[in-house]
């Protein structure tokens, strides 16, 4: 959606909102000096917390005693970007994206730092958190705790939606949950705002993949949907979404993951409104959370990782793409790395060409950037060379 695009630049003018927040954050934890022994492998989101209080505080982010410490924080999260791939199996590959991403984003921002360049390093440390919370937003949430805490108020000057996503990216689910909540209650939220600008489908993505709690999200759609303000398009669409996430309450663990998902994509066995189309996207939600979880647990065939990938391209590029870091290129392309010369590697090069055309405002290929380009030749020539194994014995391995 164009609206979604523009999210990031909305995030870019909220540097200015941060300069509000007041001298409470005087006392507030700083990062370590470069001095320090910083703690073993630390995870990114405990190095990102400091630094978004600093962030928070235009005179302290600018003030040259706090340059070292900032830049020297930001390198040690552009370090501790690779420590991501721990957290996914070695196949897979649509994960390891985020990994570099966060690097380059940490970098970035150390340099604007450095070139004194600083409402935007601050705008930029806030987007930052994008990354994390891509991470963070494709599994079920582990039974440890939640991240580090921020200082009380730190987030206020802050758009509700925006603070949602921090505390996404520190891990605080349950604390994001509720500020989207407290959004849709917010008489100053336009609902049909808050729908074009993508966060009802943040909301569901959390709800449903890390939560796990659809009769969490049903109640607080069901008071969304009282507002006497609420556009009967929408109502129209929360109806709907209600029955499905009724009907998938039991599905988030189902014993056959990639089974269950190719039903929930298909919509089979599953109630089916008069649709308006968008009703499908709690199927598509639920069959990316157990699609996901299929993949994370590794040992899986490669023609079954393939499907899996498929399936999960195909869910992203129609309903579930998401702002924090579009994922559904790379899914696509995973499937065709997983097995070459499966029907799921087929599907997903079909989709994918017409996935990166069509984003290029459907040009010809000499649109195409050349990195693009040359990514669709080489995943050509891979199936080919995986169909024909005999006539090219120098195939590489998927």
């Amino acid at each position: 959606m164009a609206a979604r695009a523009l999210r990031k630049r909305w995030l870019l003018l909220t540097a200015a909102l941060m300069a509000a927040v007041g001298p409470t954050l005087a006392s507030a934890q700083t990062p370590p000096a470069p001095g320090d022994a910083p703690p073993p492998k630390p995870a990114s989101f405990e190095i990102l917390a400091p630094l978004l209080v600093l962030a928070m505080d235009e005179a302290r982010w600018s003030d040259p005693a706090q340059s070292e410490r900032i830049e020297a924080s930001l390198s040690r999260l552009a370090e501790a970007a690779p420590l991501l791939d721990r957290h996914a199996t070695t196949r897979d590959f649509a994960f390891r994206e985020i990994g570099p991403a966060l690097a380059r984003d940490a970098a970035r921002t150390r340099d604007l730092h450095g070139r004194q360049a600083f409402e935007e390093a601050r705008a930029s440390t806030v987007e930052i958190t994008a990354t994390c919370a891509a991470c963070h937003a494709r599994l079920p949430a582990p039974p440890q705790g939640p991240g580090p805490a921020l200082p009380p108020n730190t987030l206020d000057a802050l758009p509700l939606p925006a603070q949602a996503q921090v505390w996404l990216a520190l891990r605080h689910f349950d604390r994001a949950l509720a500020v989207w909540e407290a959004a849709f209650a917010d008489e100053m939220q336009s609902p049909g705002q808050l729908d074009m600008e993508g966060y009802l489908l943040d909301y569901m993505t959390i709800g449903l993949r890390v939560a796990q709690d659809p009769a969490r999200v049903r109640r607080h759609f069901a008071r969304f949907a009282q507002r006497p303000d609420m556009p009967v398009y929408l109502a129209g669409h929360l109806a709907g979404w209600d029955l499905a996430l009724a009907a998938i309450e039991k599905d988030l663990a189902h014993p056959a993951p990639l089974d269950r998902s190719r039903e929930l994509v298909a919509g089979k066995g599953v109630p089916r409104p008069a649709l308006l189309g968008r009703e499908q996207t709690v199927y598509d939600l639920a069959a990316s959370s157990l699609l996901l979880q299929f993949i994370e647990g590794g040992a899986q065939a490669p023609e079954a990782l393939a499907e899996a990938y498929f399936l999960l391209g195909v869910v992203e590029a129609r309903s579930v793409d998401s702002y924090w870091l579009p994922q559904a290129e790379a899914h696509l392309e995973a499937a065709v790395r997983a097995a070459p010369a499966s029907p799921s590697a087929a599907s997903a090069y079909a989709l994918l060409e017409e996935y990166m055309v069509v984003g290029f405002g459907g040009a010809g290929e000499e649109a195409l950037t050349s990195e693009a380009w040359e990514t669709l030749r080489n995943l050509n020539l891979r199936m080919q060379e995986a169909r024909a194994p005999a006539e090219n014995p120098a195939a590489p391995p998927p």
